[in-house]
């Protein structure tokens, strides 16, 4: 398609919707007049007049509007001016796509064909006795020639049907004859509740104003008849309601008014309680997908789209928690017809992520963003998944700036949210991974390059750190710890654990100095999660033991400070009040201790445990003799450490003196202790209750940030 001139668009934002309004009008005019002289012949006051009369065949008119709306972009509402006009019992399409064509913007709505059909009969009714006899004779002459017309029609949809492809986007009026005897005809209730119906327009007043009898008429009618009729007005008022504060208007289009917050909430209760049993009644849900093979799918599609469009809306304005939680869950409801236009499954994606990452949105919102989401994608096809996945991943990182312990907390719940949504296409899962594995491997080589500041600084922050904590967690849940649950994905992701572990080492020792202690003992934290889930041994022990061999422990004196007690959890590097003081070098004993613990304590049931724990404890008895005394309480916790690794080393000395089998048996050697868990273990309770005692500190802070 080429590119739109300027004049074009000039004229689509400044006249169109002006020009299209004249025509319709002009069209509808002509009609009428049609139809009037169509009536006089019929009474016999006009003779020679079908020599002189000119028929309107519209062709002209939809030819140059075709080429306006052309160059439209097409958005969430471009189907709203066919649903409008539309008759949802009489206008069938044998072309799903066929909504958007600018020509339904001419069609006929269904008040103004009875308007016009009630005016015939008053015409006829008038008439004398000859005038009748004559009328009925012109009317079998008409069905004569009705009869001959539908078998021309169906003469040509067969011989030349791009010509009657053209006739129906075009011109469908014209065919509409081939339609009259499908089971579009309303009920005389129906036409009863529409004449009530317009006694309630104002004077003057070409819109109806919502009232809570209409309300109740109309939910009566459609809990007895399902009736579409009436469902398309319930849908038109929900489109009014639902756009009453939308920045793009629209509400204003309907011929339906809201007045007041009460009638408001009652109108979006009824279409929220009615509208999706109406669905399923005329377009059942069979094995979570919508039939649409059914003959009503034609005409219940622009009714769909209607509701879809309506509830996207309501949701995007909503700032109530419980509120978005309830549309939420009414859109988790109709995932099924979401899925069937594409388009409207994006838009709600979308709208999935923005309350999924909204700062404001509480935990109740995210999760239940998160089950619909997950909905959508277990039916979806290819592009929506890869959509919902990228999707939420940048959503994840653009919020994943930690600033405090409650940020900290909701950026762990959106972690285990994005990884509760890659865990359903192991395919797709698996190519993601690997681009934004990838892509963080690249950033870190150009800085391992660079070795500036600025090169630094994109490496050294939440974001990045973030990156590398979210798809840690994706390996070592669906290749450890629900690996047997999903071995397919399991077997998928399991390659990416070496790349994804030489980051993390590279990350950790970019900038080896005690400033950034912290993000090393966080990427120290991230191995040891992914060594303990895959079971794939990462040598972790070196670099603990590096950061209690630094110069800040071993080369010079801390400096005494009185600030409170700092949280690495929420700090990448020191700050600079904390660089070198008692306070902050207290904070990373305390870690290093924790994350030494869980090093041991995954190793604890490994058949060369008591060897494995030699260097280390020898180290360790090192550190303790030449600067105990400095760090008395760290000694002493150190001491139980190194006791809790030799009560562990003689329980695996026991079972080992059990075995029967040699070194060479590696099968049986990775099975040996298998029925002990790691955390039963002397230095696995250890590990387990220094875990517990750092939860109830992050537990203390949150608490005190939520009072504060």
């Amino acid at each position: 398609m080429g590119k739109v001139k300027k004049a074009t668009r000039k004229f689509n934002q400044k006249y169109l919707k002006g020009e299209l309004e004249r025509r319709y009008k002009n069209k509808k005019v002509q009609q009428q007049y049609k139809k009037r002289e169509l009536a006089k012949r019929r009474r016999g006051d006009v003779e020679g007049a079908d020599d002189d009369a000119e028929p309107f065949t519209g062709i002209e008119e939809v030819d140059d509007l075709a080429d306006f709306a052309g160059s439209r972009i097409k958005g969430v509402d471009d189907d709203l001016g066919k649903f409008m006009q539309a008759d949802p019992e009489n206008e069938h399409s044998n072309d799903s796509d066929s909504e958007d064509n600018a020509a339904a913007l001419l069609d006929d709505s269904d008040d103004e064909i009875e308007d016009n059909s009630d005016n015939d009969e008053s015409l006829d009714n008038d008439d004398d006795g000859s005038g009748d006899s004559d009328s009925r004779q012109d009317a079998g002459d008409s069905d004569d020639e009705e009869t001959v017309f539908k078998k021309e029609l169906k003469a040509m949809q067969e011989k030349d049907p791009a010509f009657f492809q053209f006739m129906e986007k075009n011109d469908p009026g014209s065919l509409r004859i081939l339609e009259q005897d499908s089971d579009g005809e309303m009920s005389d209730r129906e036409d009863a509740e529409m004449g009530e119906e317009e006694e309630e327009v104002t004077e003057g007043s070409d819109r109806i104003e919502v009232t809570a009898k209409l309300l109740g008429d109309w939910e009566r009618a459609i809990k007895r008849d399902h009736s579409l009729r009436v469902l398309k007005k319930l849908l038109l008022a929900f489109y009014a309601a639902s756009h009453m504060d939308s920045e793009n208007g629209g509400s204003e289009d309907t011929p339906y008014r809201i007045q007041g917050m009460r009638i408001f909430n009652k109108t979006v209760s009824s279409a929220i309680r009615l509208v999706p049993k109406a669905f399923e009644h005329h377009a059942p849900i069979v094995d979570g997908r919508v039939d649409r093979k059914g003959k009503k799918w034609s005409v219940v599609q622009a009714l769909i789209k209607s509701y879809l469009t309506s509830l996207l809306e309501l949701q995007g304005q909503m700032s109530d928690a419980a509120m978005i939680q309830y549309l939420l869950k009414e859109c988790e409801r109709m995932v099924p017809y979401f899925v069937c236009f594409v388009r409207y499954t994006r838009e709600l994606v979308r709208g999935l992520l923005r309350q999924f990452g909204s700062t404001s949105a509480d935990d109740g919102v995210r999760i239940m963003a998160l089950l619909v989401l997950r909905q959508l994608v277990a039916i979806s096809p290819a592009e929506i998944v890869d959509m919902a996945l990228k999707g939420l991943y940048l959503t994840y990182v653009r919020s994943s700036n930690v600033k405090n312990m409650a940020s900290l907390t909701t950026i762990q719940l959106m972690r285990n949210c994005g990884v509760e949504l890659y865990g359903n296409d192991a395919h797709a899962s698996y190519q993601h991974a690997f681009v934004y594995i990838r892509q963080l491997a690249i950033h870190l080589r150009n800085s391992m390059q660079l070795r500036s500041k600025e090169s630094f600084r994109a490496i050294y922050n939440w974001q990045f750190v973030n990156s590398l904590d979210f798809w840690t967690e994706v390996l070592a849940t669906y290749c450890g710890d629900r690996a047997e649950e999903k071995p397919e994905l399991c077997s998928t992701l399991e390659s990416l654990v070496y790349p994804l572990t030489q980051i993390i080492l590279g990350v950790a020792r970019l900038v080896p100095t005690a400033k950034y202690f912290p993000l090393r003992l966080r990427c120290i934290g991230l191995l040891l999660r992914l060594s303990s889930a895959t079971g794939v041994y990462i040598p972790v022990l070196p670099m603990i033991i590096e950061v209690l061999e630094s110069p800040e422990f071993l080369g010079r004196r801390p400096v005494k400070s009185t600030l409170k007690p700092l949280a690495l959890d929420i700090h990448l590097k020191a700050p600079a009040e904390y660089e070198h003081t008692r306070v902050y070098l207290e904070a990373v004993l305390e870690s290093v201790f924790g994350l030494l613990a869980d090093a041991v304590a995954s190793q604890s049931v490994r058949i060369a445990f008591p060897e494995w724990t030699v260097p280390v404890t020898l180290q360790l008895r090192r550190w303790r003799k030449r600067i105990g005394k400095s760090w008395v309480r760290f000694s002493k916790q150190l001491q139980g450490l190194l006791e809790k690794i030799d009560q562990t080393s003689q329980l695996v000395q026991q079972h080992r003196n059990n075995v029967e089998f040699g070194p060479a048996n590696l099968s049986a050697a990775n099975q040996f202790m298998n029925t002990i868990h790691p955390d039963k273990t002397p230095i696995g309770a250890y590990a387990t209750s220094l875990r517990n005692v750092r939860a109830q500190q992050r537990a203390t802070l949150l608490k005190a940030e939520m009072e504060a």
